[in-house]
């Protein structure tokens, strides 16, 4: 029986998502008859291993053993980060710019069906942002009225002047928040990657320097609202990047 096991290495609700439409394709081409996901793979949160795959009817259950893991440091012309990742691990359906895959469905609830709202968290680089202060001025210079803010989760996120907070204590209480509103804004986070699955559209707001790669979705609009870097903000990035190349201290 040839069989694929994926080990997912980076623990966010995005860096799952990336993976989740493989397993069906993997079925489905034929490639392979049984896919595990590896113990070893790594979650910051255990709602993410039953939403993306316990949920799944194309994971055969999980396992001990270690298993394969590609992570893209590029895409090509008229392909986006999941195509990559397909063709990464030798399969390929014939189509380009897949969306995240998930099988749940959640209840909508209509307390929020009128609401505009924004997500400030992030934890992987969203651009050359520091503070909310770019964000906010693109939603006034747009004559968009934010209802709701998610409360902060941690220690990075661009909160704007919004005192009305919003705190999902569980990831299916958000999706049920995602397909909810009348509109969502958020960074290029997981809450993106997360609407995508749900076949959501929203708009996505980033900061000078932040790459392609992760503007996957072809439901979104994504939006540059420029950087507040100094001049010695810019600097300090140079030499983080530059002491990441040459001397191998691995990811900041």
């Amino acid at each position: 029986m040839k069989r694929l096991i994926l080990e997912i290495r980076n623990g966010g609700l995005g860096d799952h998502l990336f993976y989740s439409h493989l397993p069906r394709i993997a079925k489905q081409t034929g490639i392979y008859e049984e896919v595990l996901i590896s113990n070893k793979s790594i979650f910051r949160n255990e709602d993410y291993k039953k939403l993306i795959w316990e949920m799944n009817p194309f994971i055969d259950g999980f396992t001990n053993d270690s298993g394969l893991y590609f992570y893209p440091d590029r895409i090509e012309a008229n392909e986006n980060l999941l195509d990559k990742m397909m063709l990464l691990y030798g399969m390929d359906d014939g189509k380009r710019m897949h969306e995240p895959e998930i099988y749940y469905q959640p209840i909508a609830e209509t307390k929020w069906q009128n609401s505009s709202i924004y997500d400030p968290n992030y934890i992987s680089y969203t651009g050359d942002l520091q503070r909310g202060e770019l964000i906010e001025n693109w939603f006034i210079e747009n004559k968009i009225t934010i209802d709701y803010q998610m409360k902060k989760l941690g220690k990075n996120y661009l909160s704007i002047n919004c005192e009305n907070l919003i705190d999902k204590t569980s990831l299916f209480e958000f999706c049920s928040l995602l397909i909810s509103c009348k509109r969502m804004y958020c960074l290029t986070t997981g809450t993106a990657t997360l609407a995508a699955a749900l076949k959501i559209p929203v708009t996505v707001l980033y900061g000078e320097g932040h790459l392609q790669l992760f503007r996957h979705s072809a439901l979104h609009k994504y939006v540059n609202v420029g950087t507040d870097y100094t001049l010695w903000d810019k600097i300090k990035k140079q030499l983080r990047l530059f002491l990441v190349k040459y001397i191998k201290l691995g990811p900041q």
